[in-house]
């Protein structure tokens, strides 16, 4: 799975933008605040239908502008080429087509163009409140295995109607929830807990390769281990009813990641911890293509300065042997080309909104005035797509 054509229109800083892009490497420099991660959030908004920034759509899309458009033209794994289009307005809806027909789910996206992203943010997959575990460990499910999502949709569904019926101090619409809520718990966090024992190793033998260091998952399903959830359910049921909402189940689990008996925050250091969390990321990648054979693409921005040449070796040498793609941003990246020059690589310069693949200029500044609609003025490749 790769991006063969990346086309950015009123996107934050960049009127126009067309790249094609390397099926294996792609290297991004520029000056902080140039523009050069909003071409990995196209790409995550391609993939995910929204931004990793925050879900506000106004500072998306250009300043003086109603609209934002995105395309691609992917390579799926069996060599085939579709088109992606997204649209988001201020002033209409928004659309989403793949392959020409119109597509009402982002998950579709998704299940598409599986990508994560590696930034300054990820520390909340440690730092963060159990939701981003949460995700992380979702995430993975989503793409290996194909009921997990609808398994998903379902139990929080019936979490949203138990949740109402507490708010109301309705206890006995709430208990009618309660098998149902009971049942697809319960499968929901045997999924979970199968795939942390999967990933378990692939995690700590990535992170054996820069640390001496072995660490393990504590996964707290989300009520007491010596309970079924429905008991657990009818238990807390007093509490619910003050606090209205349901207080236990899947929807409450977490991970903690431990060295011994203590959090690997009290052990590693700073550059030790990204690199942890670059093993969780990167492991993620390694048992979708074990698991389906497709490959995600990686989205690293800024890979980290700290890191020694032995170090930014290594991490090169594992994105080599995955064979993805890989779209990395940073000021000065000649150490990781020289890494990369015997594989398909291509190095891009931004520079106020500007893209440039060596000397030639592949997009128009961000000063350059957009003549009326966007959607009308990049004619006939955006017609076939949106």
């Amino acid at each position: 799975m790769s991006i063969k054509t990346l086309s950015i229109y009123t996107f934050r800083n960049i009127s126009e933008a067309h790249l094609t892009l390397s099926p294996f490497f792609n290297l991004i420099t520029g000056e902080n605040g140039a523009g050069k991660s909003s071409i990995l959030e196209a790409v995550y908004f391609l993939s995910h239908g929204r931004s990793f920034r925050g879900s506000i759509l106004e500072p998306l899309i250009q300043f003086k502008q109603q609209k934002t458009i995105l395309q691609a033209v992917i390579i799926t794994n069996m060599d085939n080429e579709i088109s992606l289009g997204v649209m988001k307005s201020l002033v209409e809806d928004g659309q989403i087509k793949i392959g020409g027909d119109v597509c009402r789910s982002a998950a579709e996206l998704a299940a598409l163009l599986p990508a994560l992203l590696l930034n300054a943010d990820s520390f909340d997959l440690l730092t963060g409140g159990p939701a981003f575990r949460r995700q992380w460990v979702d995430w993975g499910l989503f793409h290996v295995e194909q009921s997990y999502a609808d398994l998903w949709r379902q139990y929080n569904r019936v979490l949203k109607q138990r949740n109402a019926a507490l708010k109301k101090g309705a206890s006995s619409i709430v208990t009618c929830w309660d098998a149902d809520l009971a049942h697809l718990g319960e499968k929901m966090a045997q999924h979970r807990a199968d795939y942390i024992e999967e990933i378990m190793p692939l995690c700590n033998g990535l992170f054996a390769r820069f640390c001496d260091f072995s660490f393990s998952f504590q996964y707290d399903r989300g009520w007491a281990s010596a309970l079924p959830l429905l008991d657990s359910l009818q238990r807390a049921l007093s509490r619910d009813l003050h606090l209205g909402y349901t207080s236990v189940g899947p929807h409450r689990a977490d991970l903690g990641l431990r060295i011994g008996d203590k959090p690997v925050q009290t052990i590693l250091s700073r550059g030790q911890l990204k690199w942890l969390i670059y093993s969780l990321k990167l492991a993620q990648g390694i048992l979708l293509k074990q698991q389906t054979g497709k490959r995600c693409i990686y989205l690293l921005d800024d890979v980290p300065s700290e890191w020694d040449e032995r170090r930014q070796k290594v991490l090169a040498s594992i994105l080599r042997d995955m064979a993805s793609q890989v779209l990395i941003t940073g000021i000065d990246l000649a150490y990781f080309q020289a890494l990369t020059a015997d594989l398909p690589t291509k190095m891009f310069h931004v520079e106020q909104g500007v893209v440039k693949e060596g000397d030639h200029v592949i997009s128009i500044s961000s000063e350059s005035p957009m003549q009326g609609d966007p959607k009308n003025r990049i004619g006939p490749l955006c017609g076939s797509i949106l």
